[in-house]
């Protein structure tokens, strides 16, 4: 059955200004950017706590190599702070722990005037500071005693625009604007100024307004934010304290919508608004730039109104000539060099699917062979970090036509004890799809594919599709019972005339990133550990499922050879196809029995265009 072509780009590249709302988490508001740009690329430039809400500044597609620039850019934030109280984690959703006097106004203005400038700052205990290899706020809940060492951070401006006096319950409240540096806890801030004032306090709500040159007032969703006020601010820290997550509201096309109407697309202007040099490639240096070669001053245009590549300083964002975001390069002691480059992107077709028949029948395009091809291979059931490594490896041979080979279901599938694929063919390919990838060559495996030798399957993919380098990790096998390894490859890519590439695996928590972990994390239903190792939601495919109906819940038999949690039941995040728009989500309930998935549904429509069930 072909399957449908979704609508949209690839990996759009560019930026979304977008407001978060207070008692959600920031991973609520990525999921929803992703859907509404359908991709799974994209990076955060600074979380916000569950309690605040604001401006979050997100990055798709190639941009993302950008997080580390954009996250040190200055902050602006709200702050109401509640001075006579002090919480263990500092924010309204933890446990009072301390008790103490409420300032007057004058004293509140003049802890704001000596904590301005450059400061030591002890950060939270609970905060996402790592220990030993261990969040600080890991390490404090498992009960473990923590010293965390102050650093300096800088307050450019800390002023105070409201305050009441002490209350009833002898608190009284302040509301500051603070401008700071990266690294600062507004949290931290409190705890310190109440300190100084032989006092506690913590946050009774934040709000982030700028970051940088961009601000809240820009985003997407800004306009169903509240008003910040002390009033308010006491009303929800109330709420928070007794919830303090929210399950994420079922959001429509409009949400989605919105976020696409604030997408920003990296152009030389924003590139300059940003702070980096810009300057434009000339087009007769193109395939030098994307294979490689030396930059000099004389590959590049000086963009109107710009610096030129000799007065530049630091970080260049390089443009094509139409204007399409080329990379970065970097200037150091009158030197250019690459920092990272960004494809030229030029109406590509879609991936292009090749059957091990279609291979040695001679159907690769002869184009591609002339030119030569770069490969990963493997079961890539999972595509996960380590998979994600070896791709990208592929991805840098910029002479060579990018591909994969893989199998349609993993080598193991066939042992008896085979818990599951982590991933559906389709999910593996859209994967491929939104990589970059030309082509992938899905093999069937079966017992007698599996006698082939290993340098007979090599010595194929040399002679059908040119294979001039292979990327593959230490642990790499092929050929009847796994007889190639690393070692063999070694001879073999001199004999047959590519490159080999070993690419490091991926460690999390010290250990490999690796397909079966992610089934112990999922059969265990860790699915936080199951999501860092993929690097997205895990998610159950639903596009061949035959969904009936049965007293109100929707019912479709398990697909054979899927990867499922345990039976029972899950509060899950469907994914929707959209007639017209993509995709949407949905969140709603799941049980699991010995045979069946049932889905809590309002009509057999929304069943039919189950997409995909992503476990939280």
């Amino acid at each position: 059955m072909a399957k449908k072509k979704q609508k949209g780009s690839k990996n759009p590249s560019g930026i979304v200004l977008y407001a978060k709302q207070r008692g959600l988490t920031s991973f609520s508001s990525l999921w929803s950017i992703k859907h509404a740009l359908e991709t799974n690329k994209v990076g955060h430039t600074g979380t916000l706590d569950s309690f605040a809400d604001g401006l979050l500044v997100v990055l798709s597609g190639s941009l993302t190599h950008l997080v580390a620039h954009i996250t040190g850019f200055s902050k602006t934030y709200l702050a109401v702070v509640c001075f006579g109280a002090e919480t263990d984690t500092l924010d309204p959703a933890g446990k009072l722990v301390k008790r103490g006097t409420a300032p007057s106004r004058a004293q509140v203005e003049d802890a704001c005037r000596r904590f301005t400038g450059a400061i030591l700052q002890v950060p939270p205990l609970f905060s996402a500071v790592h220990v030993d290899g261990q969040r600080a706020s890991d390490a404090v809940r498992s009960g473990k005693e923590l010293h965390l060492e102050a650093r300096q951070v800088f307050v450019y401006h800390n002023t105070l625009l409201d305050f009441c006096p002490a209350s009833a319950e002898g608190n009284a409240y302040a509301l500051l604007e603070i401008d700071c540096s990266k690294g600062t806890y507004i949290r931290a801030l409190a705890r310190d100024m109440a300190t100084s004032l032989g006092t506690c306090a913590h946050l009774a709500a934040l709000r982030r307004t700028a970051v940088g040159p961009f601000a809240l007032d820009e985003a997407a969703c800004a306009a169903s934010l509240e008003a910040f006020s002390i009033e308010n601010a006491v009303a929800s820290a109330k709420k928070l304290a007794d919830s303090p997550v929210e399950k994420r509201s079922r959001e429509d096309e409009a949400v989605f919508a919105d976020i696409r109407r604030h997408f920003l697309s990296f152009t030389p202007q924003l590139a300059a608004l940003c702070g980096f040099s810009v300057d434009v490639l000339k087009p007769e240096y193109e395939k030098l730039y994307q294979n490689g070669r030396p930059l000099a001053q004389k590959m590049f245009t000086q963009f109107p109104g710009g610096k030129s590549i000799g007065e530049s300083r630091g970080q260049i964002a390089v443009f094509y000539d139409d204007r399409q975001f080329a990379g970065m390069a970097q200037l150091s002691d009158r030197r250019l060099s690459y920092s990272f480059v960004v494809p030229h992107s030029r109406d590509a077709s879609d991936l292009q699917v090749f059957s091990w028949e279609e291979l040695v029948q001679g159907k690769f395009p002869p184009a591609w062979r002339q030119q030569g091809t770069a490969l990963t291979v493997g079961s890539f059931d999972a595509f996960h970090a380590g998979h994600a490594a070896l791709v990208d490896a592929v991805l840098q041979q910029k002479d060579f036509v990018p591909g994969i080979v893989m199998f349609r279901n993993p080598v193991r599938a066939f042992e008896k004890d085979f818990a599951g694929s982590v991933s559906s063919l389709s999910q593996r390919l859209d994967f491929c799809k939104q990589k970059g990838l030309s082509f992938a060559v899905v093999i069937d495996f079966s017992p007698e594919f599996s006698k082939i030798k290993g340098t007979n399957f090599l010595q194929t993919l040399v002679d059908c599709c040119n294979m001039k380098v292979l990327a593959e990790g230490k642990d790499f096998r092929c050929g009847y019972k796994g007889a190639c390894t690393m070692k063999e490859l070694s001879s073999l890519a001199e004999e047959l005339s590519f490159s080999l590439l070993e690419v490091p695996d991926v460690l999390l928590d010290g250990q490999r990133v690796s397909s079966s972990r992610i089934r112990e994390a999922v059969l265990a239903q860790d699915f936080v550990l199951a999501q860092k190792m993929l690097l997205r939601p895990f998610a159950y495919s639903c596009e061949d499922a035959d969904w009936r109906e049965e007293s109100g819940w929707y019912v479709a038999e398990r697909l054979p050879r899927q990867l499922l949690p345990p039976d029972g039941t899950y509060e899950v995040v469907l994914q929707l196809s959209e007639e017209g728009a993509g995709i949407s989500v949905l969140e709603t309930s799941c049980v699991l029995k010995e045979k069946s998935i049932c889905l809590l549904l309002s009509s057999v429509e929304s069943a039919r265009r189950v997409r995909a069930i992503a476990f939280k």
